[in-house]
């Protein structure tokens, strides 16, 4: 026997006759070693001799696939060390028991010579060792010992994870095999059995027919005997797969690079028949395949062979309703793929969304918080998906408000899950328990629906529903995911994504003035639609400022010019027009009212038009508004034609007034288009007429105007900036001052500090005068009233003196 220390102990101590047997014994035993070596073609050296399969197998078959392999000149030492040793590693089991096995076939090999003097091969190549029955050797690894040493260095990793998979597929046809012969003969039993495995059946329908033409299999599993029960068979094959797949994913693990041997859809048909059956019968198998999975999402290549086939993505969908105990391991696998079109497709077109929706809002069935995080999570991912993603959102339209969407869309999952279990009433979200109770029974019932559609067919796609009892606000009128009502009790709310509402409203604001304009010829519209939305546009502009400029690029400003004009002309006044004499021409001037100055007796075109005109006083404080305004194209309306008639509406004449002085401010660089609009209409002959405090004025129309005592001192002190703005220096402002310069009224106003005649915040507040006096719900005081009417042919009393009392009594306050 092979002596490792011989050599070492001769080498130490005195030459003797023990030694030298043992070192003859050594080298004999190398002899032989290289004499194996050479009858199976194993060396390659200067004398090397052809491949001998039969000698080559029968040592395989002796010494086992890795000992047989170390029979060449530079390991012949280390096979004869083993040989002597007792091992277990994942690729050598060798100890007493195989070494007696050994030694005993070969003594009765020796026995059994031919008459010509030669040995028949056949037994040596079939030889089994009775020790390694139980163990399962797949190319040269035994699985058990790998799973216990997973950190082990396999020699071949290639060659091992190709025979791994040859293994693994023939378990698996082996087993659907099984399952379609029990249920064959369960279809002809009673239909108290036919039910017993009717999940088997519905599962077996989801899974392609295998080809018979696929590569060979591995021939060291075991067959087991025809007569063992169906049950034992199954355990032993759900045992082997377990063991296999344990080990697979071992493989992946410690070599990464092995998935590349997955990038076909070929190679995946194995992992995904091992969800044949999910049941408990098959133990951990379908949670170690999703492991494996998972593994192999971290290589693109294997990724679009996964989601080339949408059967395989529809029964990972399926999992997270058939089998509780896949969930994790599918949301997984799952979220890895969420960035492909394939899945949005899939989730969207084929009702992966219900599936998941089922996990996030549970309705009896205790969903680990973790599960429901992740799920929330995947339909974010989904959402975002470019391609897709659109579908994936408007399916979660149909079930959700847009604020649970949006926050779907933002993540985290947690917050998402959190949000569901929370009452809200919010302008974005308004959501209840109760709601999320009703739309959960809504999505089981669906997903249960839906299941056991797919399970009659390959694929089938799933519709929309119409309408999920998570709605129970569908007939609030809401904007870019914002509730119109509840945004106006609370403007300030910090909206996600406040420039997609702006846009919402504007696009509605001007379909509904729009549809206000055929209640005879269609359906009549509310004509309370476009109060509201104007509302919201004003409220949104004056918490947001800076979105007024996003408004003038859009293109917006004409097309709401043009609806306020539409408005104006269609409204006929209950009073005749009142032109400036020598100044405009017909059509060109305001018509004023007359009546009750009561709003609520206004018409519903009346109101319109003065949501109109509040939307645009509103854009008249961005600069880039003001100017879209004067740039006014061939066929839209002039604007300060407009604003002028728009002076005499009622309740419209302080916004229009505050209106003209925005537009015409120094920073407009189309001021000058606005100021000859002016000119040529009269505005500023206008404006000094409702200045005119003489009875007998040449207008008279400070008189007519029906204002309060608040809304005239306003409304001077606005047409006196309106005419300091015009008289501004420009291209026309010579014209406007000579006007202005031979007025007499205009030289008693021109001295004067007009703003004592405003509220004291009104010069900083965004909604300016217009908007304090609107929302006033008390009688604003005022420093100055208007002067006393006087003789027509009288001076206004000298105000010098009045005004210096006024400011030493309100520095005195």
């Amino acid at each position: 026997m092979y002596d490792s220390t011989a050599e070492e102990n001769a080498a130490a101590e005195t030459h003797g006759v023990g030694s030298n047997v043992q070192i003859a014994k050594n080298t004999h035993a190398l002899l032989a070693a290289r004499a194996l070596a050479r009858l199976a073609g194993y060396c390659g050296d200067e004398i090397s001799t052809p491949y001998n399969p039969t000698a080559a197998n029968s040592l395989k078959a002796l010494l086992t696939p890795k000992l047989s392999d170390m029979l060449n000149d530079d390991l012949s030492k280390e096979l004869l060390t083993n040989l002597i040793s007792n091992l277990e590693s994942p690729e050598i089991i060798w100890n007493s028991a195989t070494r007696a096995e050994l030694l005993k076939f070969v003594d009765k090999q020796k026995s059994c010579q031919c008459p010509d003097g030669s040995y028949d091969m056949q037994d040596a190549q079939l030889f089994k060792y009775k020790s390694l029955s139980k163990e399962i050797q797949v190319g040269s690894v035994y699985l058990r010992v790998y799973n216990e040493q997973p950190d082990f260095e396999i020699s071949q990793p290639e060659s091992f994870c190709a025979a791994l998979l040859q293994f693994l597929w023939k378990l698996v046809e082996d087993r659907k095999k099984m399952l379609e012969s029990n249920i064959h003969e369960v279809l002809e039993e009673p239909l108290s059995n036919k039910e017993a495995v009717l999940d088997i059946s519905k599962s077996l329908e989801t899974i392609d027919d295998m080809n018979e033409e696929d590569c060979t299999r591995q021939e060291e599993v075991v067959v087991e005997s025809a007569d063992e029960p169906a049950s034992v068979k199954d355990d032993n094959l759900v045992n082997k797969l377990t063991i296999g797949l344990t080990s697979l994913q071992n493989l992946l693990t410690s070599n990464p690079g092995l998935a590349v041997m997955f990038s076909a859809k070929e190679q995946l048909i194995p992992l995904f028949e091992c969800f044949i059956d999910t049941s408990a019968s098959s133990g951990e198998v379908p949670q170690l395949c999703l492991n494996v999975l998972s593994r192999l999402t971290t290589y693109a290549p294997c990724v679009e062979a996964m989601v080339a086939d949408r059967e395989s993505l529809l029964l990972l969908l399926q999992l997270l309703h058939c089998a509780p105990s896949c969930r994790p391991g599918a949301l997984h696998v799952l979220y890895a793929l969420a960035s492909t079109s394939e899945l949005g497709w899939a989730a969207a077109k084929h009702g992966g969304v219900v599936y998941i929706l089922q996990l996030v809002l549970p309705v009896q069935e205790e969903i680990p918080l973790q599960q429901r995080a992740a799920a929330a999570s995947l339909l974010g991912k989904l959402v975002g998906q470019p391609m897709h993603g659109p579908r994936v959102a408007i399916a979660l339209a149909r079930f959700f408000p847009d604020g649970l969407v949006s926050a779907i869309r933002d993540g985290p999952g947690e917050a998402v899950v959190t949000a569901l279990e929370q009452t809200s009433e919010t302008p974005e979200l308004v959501w209840t328990p109760a709601m999320a109770a009703s739309l959960g029974a809504q999505i089981a019932t669906m997903a249960s629906d839906l299941y056991r559609e797919q399970m009659k067919g390959r694929v089938v796609d799933w519709d929309l529903p119409e309408h999920a009892s998570g709605q129970e606000m569908k007939d609030e009128p809401q904007v870019g995911g914002v509730y119109v009502r509840l945004f106006l009790k609370d403007p300030k709310f910090p909206l996600r994504n406040p420039k997609r509402f702006l846009e919402g409203l504007l696009d509605q604001y001007v379909s509904a003035v729009a549809a206000t304009h055929y209640t005879k010829e269609m359906q009549p519209a509310d004509p309370e639609l476009p109060l509201l939305l104007s509302a919201a546009l004003v409220s949104l502009l004056r918490v947001h400022p800076a979105l007024a400029d996003h408004v003038g690029y859009l293109g917006y400003v004409p097309k709401l010019v043009a609806a306020m004009a539409y408005e104006g002309r269609r409204e006929t006044m209950a009073s005749e027009d009142v032109k400036a004499a020598n100044h405009c021409q017909p059509g060109e001037f305001w018509e004023p009212e007359y009546g009750e100055s009561n709003l609520g007796s206004q018409t519903s075109q009346e109101r319109v038009r003065l949501s109109c005109l509040r939307v645009l006083h509103q854009l008249a404080a961005s600069t880039t508004c003001a100017e879209a305004m004067a740039t006014a194209s061939t066929g839209t309306p002039q604007v300060v034609p407009l604003l002028m008639k728009a002076i005499g509406w009622q309740g419209g004449s302080v916004m229009a007034l505050e209106t003209l002085k925005r537009v015409v401010v120094a920073g407009n660089r189309a001021r000058d288009a606005l100021v000859a609009q002016g000119l040529k209409i009269g505005l500023v002959d206008v404006l000094l007429g409702l200045l005119d405090w003489r009875a007998g004025g040449r207008h008279g129309l400070c008189m007519q105007m029906k204002w309060n005592e608040s809304e005239a001192s306003v409304g001077r002190v606005l047409a006196v900036e309106v005419l300091h703005a015009f008289a501004t220096e420009g291209a026309h402002c010579a014209k406007v001052r000579n006007i202005l310069n031979a007025s007499d009224v205009w030289s008693a106003y021109k001295d004067q500090k007009h703003d004592l005649f405003l509220p004291s915040n009104a010069q900083s507040a965004a909604a300016g005068v217009a908007g304090l006096i609107e929302s006033s719900s008390a009688r604003l005081t005022y420093a100055l009233t208007a002067p006393t009417p006087q003789p027509a042919l009288g001076r206004l009393p000298t105000s010098r003196t009045t005004q210096a009392d006024a400011r030493d009594e309100a520095s005195t306050e």
